[in-house]
């Protein structure tokens, strides 16, 4: 079976609704004025790299969630092509379940990290 995150499609989905949710929750905290003056801080001269920020933090969850899942999905295949009978289901319970779990909780808890210092207000 393959993991759906496998798909670079789903993994960049997650990362625009990470932003849609990054952004908007620190609208709503902020306001439409507080947000847009937030890409000044600390100085102005940074507004660029503020600007850009919004787009590689959850750019880089994607990465690194996708390079996960194929990183694991690739060494179960060389597990499977070298011993095929019972070693693969042992190595297939961490890498399908358990590091899939760890996957999702770091996704999550970046996520709401990122929402959390959206929402921060001075």
């Amino acid at each position: 079976m393959k993991p759906p995150t496998k798909d670079m499609n789903v993994t960049i989905a997650l990362a625009l609704m990470s932003i849609v949710l990054i952004e908007i929750s620190g609208i709503r905290a902020k306001g439409m004025k507080g947000w847009i003056k937030s890409f000044t801080q600390p100085v102005a001269v940074v507004t660029p790299i503020n600007i850009l920020e919004v787009f590689t933090r959850p750019l880089s969850l994607c990465m690194r969630l996708f390079g996960n899942v194929i990183g694991a999905f690739v060494i179960m295949e060389m597990i499977k092509m070298v011993v095929p009978v019972f070693i693969p289901t042992v190595f297939s319970l961490y890498f399908d379940f358990f590091d899939g779990f760890i996957q999702a909780y770091v996704f999550v808890f970046l996520t709401s990290l990122f929402i959390a210092e959206a929402t921060e207000t001075e």
